[in-house]
């Protein structure tokens, strides 16, 4: 045991420092007191620890000469370099994402220290880095300190993390868990554990065995994931040659891989390709930019794939005979476990031979590193799914309206509400968690079965912007914080009256996978509303990533959807949607006005800015809108296609008003078959190159897709081609 009083601070240092040395794990200091209190006793216990100034990462204000200092939200730049002590300064702002990322960067060994106000007052204080959850209309005195008191409580119960306040004799201290198996060596020299060249050896093993076998490599954060990637990619080009394509949701995501890669062929590594001595190359692209590449690669590397929409990772996984998922399970960004659960039957469906392999090992700490635990657990980054018992027959679920304090009450609560979250959707970060217990403008609805916690649901109170607000934001001349749905109405679905109308914007909603299909999230929508419409609100609403089973997950909720994003994320590969659902006049009038813009605005965007949204996520957009019915002459270009030989050329712009009608009612859509759906939407409605839109149809070239194209539109004319139409068909 460790005891003393402030004038034994340099000595405390020095065993805390030799302690973690002894068994290559980590310790935390929390210094709570005055700001320049907290920065003089950190520059005292790094000296005294012995710890050199140009191996510490410092975040905040003050930081001593030659250390490596950043600003608080600077943390997430310095993924994927080492330190041997961090000191994150929370009274100038803590970025809960950059704690995460930062702690990972500490070596075995090495010291953490948090620099707070007493934390008594630290819910109370003015952070900062709080301002990033102000919404407009609710001033920075509407956030709590919810997620302030969370950490704090963490801290405290902590037995291994030291506590030192200011105007307190030091606390009696813990000594570190340890670990007593001994560390495998592994056969590679190019990797620090077993588990590591493990995965070097199934990423090689998916570039030059079998065709159609993918690697899926999965690890908490800390694992060596990405450096074995590079490894891997570094010998298949110096053995191989050719081109291998990493991605991921950002550059910053994979630079580990380029630089591991660089390091095994000896080159420098660039900003975004490394080059092999003989040309050979590992390049990075964004997930929509692989299908623009007129290259193909040999190998795909996909890192934090947890952090991408499953459709995504589908479209990845068809295009790509050869592909390596890998994702971190707990980390700040996305979750290999919600990644696991939605990607599974993707993987069943085309992949049924892929292989897993799981890294434990920590590659720069031992394990039980009680630092690791510590952020897992005050950041929630360890949320699981909630246990569910036997489900009865007789189980009424059951929706509440839940105050958020309850939930610093009820840690387990939290910590179930948030592993749903996590699991279903593909990015959840820790600053989500703030978000969730301290944004000013929020709502919060949980879903229960029984005892059983089964769904939740997160809802933002929107808009009621005054007119001439209203108008500028239509305009593009103001875009007030927060608001998504309503801005997204006025500028965006282009309403000058959007902005006004009060919404229920549903942030997130989250089902239990083992309860899904029921008809849950359905009910919990309907009581949202509920509540929205008693309140006097106009509208219910949800912005999100678009996929076809989300479009008709809003659908059956009584959403209709008013927008499609013209622009393509470069990350995720998904275009954004609006959707909403009235709840009165005033979002009858507004439902109304947008769906009719939606109407007339949809067809010529799908030949212009969104010809690259995939046919299955145009079709069910096109089955809400209200379409003219084509006329006598339009139905004559189908017959002259489709029964005759005339040019597809010539008849475009009949073929086009009567595609579209067809398509937006289900009568006449139930006479095409799916591969015929699809044809039409890409080479009619979106203009694709011929090979482009052959290939989604699952033909080969022009001729073929012709033939699809005219066996689906022969089908309708009997049915619903006026009688003056049908009248000119050819006698066979």
């Amino acid at each position: 045991m460790i005891t003393g009083g402030p004038a034994e601070l340099g000595t405390l240092a020095r065993q805390l420092r030799e302690e973690a040395r002894g068994v290559g794990q980590r310790r935390a200091v929390i210094l709570a007191g005055a700001a320049e209190w907290g920065r003089q006793q950190a520059v005292a216990m790094l000296d005294a620890a012995g710890l050199e100034r140009g191996q510490v990462l410092w975040a905040g204000e003050a930081a001593p000469e030659g250390s490596i200092a950043c600003a608080p939200d600077g943390l997430l730049a310095h993924l994927g370099t080492e330190s041997d002590a961090l000191v994150v300064d929370a009274h100038a702002g803590l970025d809960p994402d950059g704690l995460g990322a930062g702690v990972g960067t500490v070596r075995g060994g090495g010291l953490v220290m948090l620099l707070t106000p007493p934390l008594e007052e630290w819910p109370a204080y003015a952070d900062p880095q709080a301002d990033r959850l102000v919404v407009d209309g609710y001033g920075a005195e509407a956030l709590t300190g919810r997620f302030l008191a969370w950490l704090a409580a963490t801290f405290r119960a902590d037995p291994w993390t030291v506590v030192l306040e200011q105007g307190h004799t030091c606390p009696e201290v813990q000594p570190l868990p340890g670990f007593s198996a001994e560390p495998s060596t592994p056969d590679d020299p190019d990797c620090i554990t077993a588990d590591q060249a493990t995965a070097v050896a199934a990423v090689l093993r998916t570039a030059t065995g079998h065709r159609r076998r993918p690697t899926v490599l999965t690890a908490d954060r800390g694992r060596g994931k990405s450096a074995a990637l590079g490894i891997a990619a570094g010998r298949l080009l110096r053995d191989r040659g050719g081109l291998i394509v990493v991605t991921g949701p950002r550059r910053g995501a994979v630079e580990p891989v380029l630089s591991h890669a660089a390091r095994v062929l000896g080159v420098a590594s660039g900003r975004t390709e490394v080059v092999a001595p003989d040309g050979a190359r590992l390049r990075f692209l964004l997930p929509g930019e692989i299908a623009a590449s007129e290259e193909t690669p040999a190998l795909v590397l996909v890192d934090e794939a947890a952090a991408l929409p499953a459709d995504t990772l589908g479209r990845l996984l068809q295009q790509h005979s050869r592909i390596v998922f890998a994702t971190t399970v707990h980390g700040y960004e996305g979750s290999g476990r919600g990644f696991a659960l939605r990607f599974q039957d993707v993987l069943d469906a085309s992949s049924p031979r892929r292989q897993y392999v799981t890294l434990n090992a920590p590659v720069r700490w031992q394990s039980r590193d009680p630092v690791e635990a510590l952020v897992f657990r005050a950041l929630v980054l360890d949320a699981d799914l909630p246990a569910l018992g036997e489900e009865t027959a007789t189980e009424v679920p059951r929706v509440e309206r839940v105050e958020r304090d309850r939930l610093l009450t009820e840690p387990e609560l939290l910590r179930a509400l948030f592993g749903l979250l996590v699991h279903a959707h593909y990015r959840t970060r820790p600053l989500d968690l703030r978000n969730l217990l301290d944004g000013p403008n929020l709502n919060l609805y949980l879903l229960w079965q029984a005892q059983d916690l089964v769904g939740t649901a997160l809802v933002a109170a929107e808009g009621g912007f005054d007119a001439i607000t209203s108008r500028a934001i239509w305009a593009g001349e103001r875009r007030p914080q927060g608001h998504l749905l309503p801005q997204s109405l006025a500028a965006h679905v282009g309403l000058p009256n959007g902005a006004r109308a009060r919404v229920a914007r549903i942030m997130r909603i989250a089902v239990h996978p083992r309860r899904q299909g029921r008809g849950l999230g359905s009910a919990l929508v309907d009581v949202v509303a509920r509540d929205a419409a008693t309140a006097g609100l106009d509208m219910v609403g949800a912005s999100f990533g678009a996929t076809p089973d989300l479009l008709r997950f809003w659908e059956r909720c009584g959403c209709r959807p008013l927008r499609l994003g013209v622009r393509r994320d470069a990350a995720s590969g998904t275009h954004s949607a609006v959707v909403a659902r009235s709840l009165g006049d005033g979002g009858d009038q507004l439902l109304e006005q947008g769906r009719a813009r939606m109407a007339r605005d949809l067809p010529g965007q799908l030949a212009d800015a969104l010809a690259v949204v995939e046919p299955d996520l145009v079709l069910p957009l096109l089955a809400t809108l209200d379409v003219p019915e084509p006329d006598a002459e339009d139905w004559l270009d189908v017959v002259g296609f489709a029964t005759g030989q005339r040019a597809f050329e010539v008849s475009l712009t009949g073929l086009h008003r009567v595609v579209l009608r067809a398509l937006s009612r289900s009568e006449v859509r139930t006479h095409l078959e799916r591969h015929e759906q699809t044809a039409l939407v890409a080479r009619v409605l979106q203009r694709r190159p011929w090979a482009e839109a052959a290939r989604l149809a699952g033909e080969f070239g022009r001729p073929g897709l012709v033939q699809v194209m005219r066996r689906g539109l022969a089908r309708l004319i009997p049915v619903h081609a006026p009688a003056a139409a049908r009248g000119v068909i050819p006698d066979r």
